[in-house]
């Protein structure tokens, strides 16, 4: 008798029906989708046809993280197109924030902790690098570093005080050490002032700095920051000449009986704002603020950028001055929110204000001072320092005809090192340009 291989008979078991064909009674039937294949099917269809439906109907998806949503890639970008698919995917599910909130409300009120937004997988162990140059984010202009394991984007306090999680992180885990950090700014101060122009380098202090009464009483990262602060405002001060506002926040504070800083929001108000403003004018042009009148003019709100990153909402509740450096005429203007590219303040000459050409390289910090620097200076410049990273072509050719050159960076962005005037780089490009244009 002859045997049969397998490979022989493959092609006649191919034509045996399928389970789900089978007779119900026969041992072998199975049905073609069970009840939890149809439950499946169904999460399925819901999850990818009821957005689409969403979208159709209107809906759009919110920017409620405090950046922007990530864009759509480009095919330009090879393999890369795919890493970003995926961002940009899950940015514009409709209802995200909804679902973000309600998680929240779940984690809070169902099981008495926080939700788990604050807190990023690890990207890395070793200091962290700063990201690939990129366009500024108008919502919250300071550079960032990747989040790193075991530190909150957000430290919640006391009293429900909220506080940037990087003010720690940024000392802890810096991309640039503080030798190379002051290295650099000394260095930038050099340059400027070679070329005939007068620099001055203004650090807002973190809100951990100036209102830490409302820290928790333990938090991540808290031995490492608390020497690095110290350091660091020794140092910046001492070697590098930098106008220190801890003084003047502070008095502030004990006259108007409140923190020049928001509760919800890692910025300053614009009291703090408004006292930068004067301490510049003081330093260009001595003398120039014995005449300035500032009151309280009207109040207004926008949304708190801290709770947004735990999954919540929040506002900020806006003290806004008029400003009369004659003391008769209020010359405030509407505060600027774009600085990504040049941004050119040109007022008419009067008492109380300074006439120097100035030229501010800033950060977020900066935005709630333009409505107080439009009405004391007459010729001012101003733009993001980061977007040296994106257009530094630009930001040179705004320094070449200014007779001040200003940099304001907030605590956080030196400490760790991420601002881009601490790139070495950087330095030596506005070295060159200045160096070729000098101030005569």
């Amino acid at each position: 008798m002859t045997r049969v291989s397998w490979n022989e008979t493959a092609p006649l078991a191919s034509l045996e029906p399928h389970e789900a064909w089978l007779p119900v009674e026969h041992p072998l039937h199975r049905p073609r989708h069970g009840g939890r294949q149809f439950t499946a099917l169904l999460c399925a269809a819901v999850f990818f046809v009821v957005p689409v439906l969403a979208l159709g109907l209107g809906a759009r998806p919110a920017e409620f993280e405090n950046r922007r949503l990530a864009p759509f890639p480009s095919v330009l970008d090879g393999w890369g197109f795919f890493g970003g698919l995926g961002a940009w995917a899950n940015d514009h599910v409709p209802f995200r924030d909804a679902a973000v909130h309600g998680a929240d409300w779940a984690s809070r009120d169902l099981f008495g902790e926080s939700a788990p937004f604050a807190v990023e997988p690890p990207k890395t162990h070793a200091p962290f690098v700063p990201p690939a140059p990129q366009e500024p984010d108008s919502s919250n202009t300071d550079e960032q570093p990747p989040t790193i394991a075991g530190f909150p984007k957000v430290i919640e306090g006391k009293d429900d005080w909220l506080y940037y999680g990087l003010d720690v992180q940024g000392k802890c885990q810096p991309s640039r050490e503080l030798d190379q950090v002051i290295d650099s700014l000394k260095r930038l101060r050099a340059v400027v002032e070679a070329s005939g122009r007068e620099f001055i380098l203004v650090v807002p202090p973190d809100k951990s700095t100036a209102v830490p009464q409302y820290l928790p009483d333990s938090y991540a990262g808290q031995r490492c920051a608390r020497p690095v602060t110290e350091r660091f405002w020794t140092r910046i001060t001492g070697e590098v000449g930098a106008t220190d506002l801890r003084e003047d926040l502070g008095n502030a504070a004990r006259d108007d009986g409140r923190p020049p800083y928001y509760k919800l929001d890692t910025h300053w108000t614009d009291r703090g704002a408004a006292l930068m403003v004067e301490r510049l004018a003081e330093e260009i042009q001595p003398g120039v603020t014995s005449g300035w009148k500032l009151e309280e003019k009207r109040t207004t709100q926008y949304s708190a950028d801290l709770p947004t990153l735990l999954g919540r909402s929040g506002v900020n509740d806006v003290q806004l001055y008029s400003l009369a450096p004659d003391g008769e005429r209020d010359r405030t203007r509407q505060s600027e929110t774009d600085l990504e590219s040049p941004r050119a303040l040109r007022s008419t000459p009067g008492e109380g204000m300074v006439t120097a050409r100035t030229a501010i390289l800033a950060d977020s910090y900066t935005l709630p001072a333009t409505r107080y620097l439009s009405a004391t200076f007459t010729d001012l410049d101003l733009v993001f320092f980061s977007t040296l990273n994106s257009n530094a072509n630009a930001v040179l050719d705004m320094l070449v005809d200014q007779d001040v050159i200003v940099v304001e960076a907030v605590e956080r962005n030196l400490t760790s090192g991420i601002a881009s005037v601490t790139d070495p780089g950087i330095v030596d490009l506005i070295g060159r340009k200045l160096a070729a244009n000098p101030r005569r």
